[in-house]
């Protein structure tokens, strides 16, 4: 049994086609990256996904249950981590916090335990809070769930690369734990490094969808080189790298790079193309 899946789902306003036919399947135990432009479509199956926007066709499924008609037990599973929170100024992190412990299965104690690993002072009001602070409280409820199913959109926005970090060690940690993450991000170095699986959609339509360790293998090669006389090469690499670098030896280099492509280049490939 897939922890999601999505079945020929379309999302429609009036004449406007938002997601148009979109199948795919997140397995139980991975964390599945979801990438795309803005108004790719990202948000709106998100939010089909918990029930908060009305499927037009299709079907999608949480763990066996259906979406809308099991969309109550789906919330009880599932923790949702939006990409932007509005929170009452006025209250501390330490109040705001204590109050969602009366939607979780958590204490007050695994609370401070998240504001210390992400380094939030409860003391301090929501209106004392950066941004990134901010986005912290949203992460800290989220982790309070005890979910077998974690979906978030765009959760690193506003923190800096340390606490992305960490961040993501938190998040490994849960899924050695036998969560699911389905996670939509705009960071496509994050994606690379930490996803199982990279689905990418673009208007509405999902146009690939690869396992991780099958890009890493298939990695294509760019080779640059400069002579001493002034010749400028660069070429992609085909066949043996043993031979190339046989071939290589003979020339008078003053430089040489041998750069494995990213799959953020790659996956950038896909918003460059026209349809």
């Amino acid at each position: 049994m897939e922890a999601i899946k999505i079945e020929k789902f379309s999302k429609k306003y009036g004449d406007f086609t938002a997601v148009n036919k979109l199948s795919l399947d997140v397995p139980v135990g991975e964390i599945v990256g979801f990438v795309g432009k803005n108004g790719a479509g990202k948000s709106t199956l998100i939010r089909s996904i918990l029930n908060m926007i009305h499927v037009s066709e299709g079907k999608i499924s949480v763990l066996g249950l259906d979406s809308e008609s099991d969309s109550k037990e789906i919330k009880s599973k599932v923790s949702y981590i939006p990409s932007e929170s509005s929170f009452y100024d006025n209250v501390t992190c330490g109040k705001l916090l204590s109050f969602s412990l009366e939607f979780c299965d958590s204490n007050m104690k695994e609370v401070e335990e998240l504001a210390d690993f992400f380094e939030l002072d409860l003391t301090k009001k929501i209106m004392e809070l950066s941004l990134g602070n901010r986005k912290k409280i949203s992460l800290i409820q989220g982790f309070l769930k005890k979910a077998d199913i974690i979906i978030l959109d765009e959760p690193t926005n506003g923190l800096d690369p340390l606490m992305q970090n960490k961040f993501f060690e938190l998040l490994k940690k849960e899924k050695n734990n036998g969560k699911t993450i389905f996670l939509s991000s705009h960071n496509l170095s994050e994606v690379e490094k930490y996803c199982d699986k990279v689905a990418i959609i673009k208007d509405g339509e999902l146009v690939d969808y690869f396992d991780m360790k099958d890009v890493k293998v298939n990695h294509k090669q760019t080779v640059s080189y400069q002579t001493r006389d002034g010749i400028n090469n660069s070429f992609e690499l085909e066949g043996d790298v043993n031979e190339l670098i046989a071939r290589l030896a003979k020339m008078d280099l003053v430089n040489l790079e041998i750069k494995t492509n990213s799959v953020e280049e790659e996956f950038i490939s896909y918003y460059k193309e026209e349809k």
